[in-house]
């Protein structure tokens, strides 16, 4: 009697076993539980900085008149000085001043009306060869228009050109790493940092 009731209990056993084992996976899934409760919104971060937004661009300005000196070896030099408090130290150092020139008193077969380049600009023209280098010179607080003849021909400029200049500090420079300023045009320039033409 004692053998017949623990095989008994083995049996018992074994099959609750196998029914338990079969009824998680044959028996119906259970009903899916009420959502819980949105929880409340954290606070809203602060508001990031445009990555463009320390970008400074300048007016055009055009110069009413070239101040006239002599360079090395006897060369012209015709130059105007514009106040640009925008251009520091720190940025000359690190940073980068793009500067435009639209050479609108040029004849047009030369230089077309209203068309802006980056600087420097070469013009080569006319037989003989008549060869005008416009630069920019920098210095704290203040950028220099310099324009070179390769004949010394002018003492005095026409005052239909303009220029302006787009500074850009270090901390934009170097998330434009790789970025060519000189091969891009000048409205490419503008969109890219989202600036007025």
């Amino acid at each position: 009697m004692g053998k017949k009731l623990s095989f008994f209990k083995v049996g018992l056993l074994i099959v609750s076993l196998v029914l338990t084992s079969c009824s998680a996976e044959d028996g119906a899934d259970g009903t899916t539980g009420l959502q819980g409760l949105q929880g409340t919104a954290g606070d809203d971060g602060d508001d990031g900085q445009d990555g463009n937004a320390n970008v400074i661009s300048s007016d055009w300005f055009t110069p009413s008149s070239y101040t006239l000196s002599t360079g090395f070896g006897g060369i012209n030099l015709l130059e105007h000085d514009q106040a640009a408090s925008e251009i520091t130290q720190e940025i000359i150092d690190s940073g980068v001043v793009l500067a435009y020139g639209k050479l609108n008193g040029y004849n047009p077969t030369i230089w077309p009306t209203d068309v802006a380049a980056l600087m420097p600009i070469v013009l080569t023209y006319d037989s003989p060869a008549e060869i005008d280098t416009w630069t920019v010179i920098l210095s704290a607080g203040n950028i220099t228009i310099r324009f070179i003849n390769n004949n010394n021909r002018y003492t005095s400029l026409n005052t239909a050109n303009s220029f302006r200049y787009v500074v850009v500090p270090e901390s934009v420079s170097a998330k434009n790493v790789g970025l060519d300023y000189e091969k891009m045009s000048y409205e490419e320039v503008m969109d890219h940092f989202g600036l007025d033409y």
